[in-house]
């Protein structure tokens, strides 16, 4: 009986012991993840000089915007930099990079600026002429209530326009914003 006792208590703390095997090294390379196919984009690398018009504004405002593939041939480099205005008076910069992502399906630009702008806009892509971009990242405020998408048009190779609106916080009104890019 004592036998099966210390057999059952030898068993039990050879169970309860923790293991002291090497650890298994794991070797196996991260998948890479699929390039995306910036072909339906392709048109946008170069330099562009958008002028853009918000209804609540005198004139509109020129950026100049050039885009570049990255060397690693994941992102669309969008590098923008706005002229001063009455309304903006010093030059700002802002920085998109613009990606496929093949497991949701959808455009992704991930913007930051100067001042600490930031922005994150999803599209689910061209329909025709037109892509909608959805910013992710608005929270309503004081100063602006709400916010349309974004509509992206493709009118020939080195022209686009786009349009959207948005609600001020303060007073109600509709504000709308639209844009003319033309490609250099």
């Amino acid at each position: 009986m004592k036998q099966r006792i210390l057999v059952a208590v030898v068993a039990a703390l050879v169970v309860a012991m923790p293991s002291f095997a090497r650890a298994q090294v794991e070797s196996t390379p991260i998948p890479a993840a699929t390039k995306p196919n910036f072909s339906s984009m392709e048109f946008l690398v170069g330099t562009w000089t958008c002028r853009t018009k918000s209804s609540r504004r005198p004139a509109a405002y020129v950026t100049t915007a050039t885009y570049a593939m990255d060397p690693t041939g994941y992102w669309l480099v969008e590098t923008s930099s706005t002229a001063t205005t009455s309304w903006v008076p010093t030059p700002l910069k802002t920085i998109d990079h613009i990606t496929y992502d093949a497991y949701t399906k959808r455009w992704a630009d991930v913007l930051t600026g100067d001042q600490g702008a930031y922005g994150l806009s999803f599209s689910k892509g061209w329909s025709g002429n037109d892509m909608v971009w959805h910013d992710v990242s608005f929270a309503p405020s004081a100063d602006i209530s709400a916010q349309s998408d974004t509509t992206m048009t493709k009118v020939s190779a080195t022209k686009t326009t786009s349009s959207s609106t948005f609600t001020e916080g303060k007073t109600g009104r509709k504000v709308t914003v639209m844009g003319t890019c033309t490609k250099s």
